[in-house]
């Protein structure tokens, strides 16, 4: 190892332990919650003890943020990046690969002349379709009843 790769590494031990840290904190937070999705118990069906929820969604949100990055992580609402992670797990799909396919698939289809505009096109129908879903959670959210 030569003086320069020696210099870098506490900086990446700090790096390591601040990505470690934000990640706990997420979980920690995602933990005072129950959203609408919960993992479960593949035989009973029966939703995970707060211990086995924990140790998946350490495991879940450290992939996520391999897919997305620290900052967009930190900046992410719990209650998303949990039902993300949740949905991941029901489809059985791979969870920071979805982000990485999203991202990698997006700028390899913008960036080439003959499919840009159709890449464009596709992430207006994303962007409508979340539109779509928040309106349908106003929707739901307004017809609660308050007691």
């Amino acid at each position: 190892m030569n003086e320069m790769d020696r210099a870098a590494v506490p900086d990446h031990v700090e790096l390591v332990r601040e990505i470690a840290k934000l990640l706990t904190s997420r979980v920690e937070a995602a933990m005072q919650h129950t959203f609408r999705l919960e993992l479960a118990d593949a035989a009973s069906g029966k939703p995970f003890a707060p211990e086995q929820r924990r140790e998946h969604l350490m495991i879940l949100f450290a992939e996520i943020i391999k897919g997305m990055g620290a900052d967009r992580f930190s900046e992410t609402p719990v209650e998303l990046l949990d039902q993300f992670a949740v949905m991941s797990v029901i489809k059985n799909h791979d969870t920071g690969g979805l982000l990485r396919s999203l991202v990698n698939s997006f700028l390899i289809a913008y960036s080439t002349p003959e499919t840009a505009d159709r890449a464009y096109l596709a992430l207006m129908q994303l962007e409508a379709l979340r539109v779509e879903v928040g309106e349908a959670r106003k929707a739901v959210s307004a017809n609660v009843l308050m007691h």
